[in-house]
């Protein structure tokens, strides 16, 4: 019934890009400052749902920790804004994965050769669900309020690393809190200077090297492949009240897209401090 009211007023984040304004360097991304209007905006932010209501009230929550809600809880939670579960309700759609399908699957053509005929259809054919909910699909999509929450202890929510290899493509949507005036939070893209090997999804620092950062920042969006290439992690926070607060999209496969390769035994001994760096932080 609100899909019907307000459809209209759903910002779809990726309808008005072109394939030009997809960069490939160091791997296939998109940014954009300023992506939805910014009376939309306001709503939009001012009906972010509290912590309390994310954790849903839980109190053994740690430092700088993700914490989410998926499209299921929200689209089945009249907590939450009938214009936010609209926007699930679009980004978990089959219109939202022919956008993504036209600006991206020629990327994902490029660096997953034999993946459609693996799954049985062309990427722009498959068969979409929201990611929870039962029957088939080709890929399952996600939409998650999400907030890193605050921070006792400066530290990285997710240092250098690549999403799970069930994944094909993620995107971020920055909603911070203008309270939240502490530095760190950016989102930092890496390039390889070797050939990739990781520990798990993690990238050692010896390995990559910083190229480009994206900022947390109020109304700013990043979407990009997800693959071997991929490599992203999350800047420090400084010591914070104000959790770091954005939307969560992802595209995940009933079968792997790729296999991470391994540091090997001998190696994971020589660089122990390192790979324990790497690690340390991770709240997943």
């Amino acid at each position: 019934m609100f899909a019907a009211v307000i459809a209209s007023r759903t910002p779809k984040l990726l309808a008005n890009v072109k394939q030009g304004d997809v960069v490939t360097e160091p791997y296939a991304h998109y940014t954009q400052s300023d992506v939805v209007s910014a009376p939309l905006y306001q709503e939009l932010a001012a009906d972010f749902p509290s912590l309390a209501v994310i954790v849903n009230d839980r109190s053994d929550i740690g430092s700088n920790e993700a914490v989410r809600m998926t499209v299921k809880q929200v689209l089945s939670d009249r907590r939450i804004s009938a214009l936010w579960r609209e926007f699930f309700e679009y980004h978990t759609s089959t219109e939202y994965w022919r956008d993504v399908t036209r600006l991206f699957a020629v990327h994902f053509r490029r660096e997953f050769p034999g993946l459609e005929e693996r799954i049985g259809r062309a990427y722009e054919d498959w068969r979409v669900m929201p990611r929870g909910y039962a029957g088939e699909a080709d890929v399952r999509l996600d939409c998650q309020f999400v907030m890193n929450t605050p921070v006792t202890r400066k530290s990285s929510v997710k240092t250098a690393h690549i999403d799970l290899c069930d994944k094909i493509f993620s995107a971020l949507f920055y909603m911070r809190d203008p309270r939240d005036h502490s530095a760190g939070g950016d989102l930092d893209l890496y390039d390889w200077r070797r050939e990739p090997r990781f520990v798990k999804h993690r990238a050692l620092n010896r390995d990559v090297e910083l190229v480009k950062t994206v900022p947390y920042q109020a109304n700013s969006y990043l979407c990009f492949v997800n693959s071997p290439q991929a490599v992203h992690g999350v800047s420090p926070r400084d010591t914070t009240d104000v959790p770091r607060r954005y939307i969560n999209f992802i595209a995940e496969l009933p079968v792997k897209v790729f296999e991470p390769k391994q540091l090997g035994r001998l190696q994971r001994m020589w660089y122990a401090s390192e790979v324990d760096l790497a690690i340390g932080d991770d709240k997943h």
